[in-house]
């Protein structure tokens, strides 16, 4: 399954913004949080500052999600 996260995170110049990517994982991987783990990753990564806070597009905030063009959105698996 391929899962939307956002990430509240700061940006290389430490100023606030959001981060979008698609994780790749098993349904048990998503049962055990490991989707918000990979994108922590992927954000830190790319060059993403924390604090992070990652919602899922089970547990985004209405309309958020809309917010960002999916189909240019990276894909990332969660062993990576």
């Amino acid at each position: 399954m391929v899962v939307k996260c956002v990430i509240a995170c700061h940006n290389a110049s430490g100023e606030p913004d959001l981060a979008f990517v698609q994780i790749r994982c098993t349904q048990a991987q998503y049962d055990e949080g490991k989707h918000y783990e990979a994108a922590q990753n992927w954000a830190c990564n790319d060059n993403y500052e924390s604090p992070f806070v990652v919602f899922d597009e089970n547990d985004a905030p209405n309309g958020l999600l809309e917010m960002f063009v999916w189909a240019s959105a990276r894909i990332v698996d969660v062993s990576a």
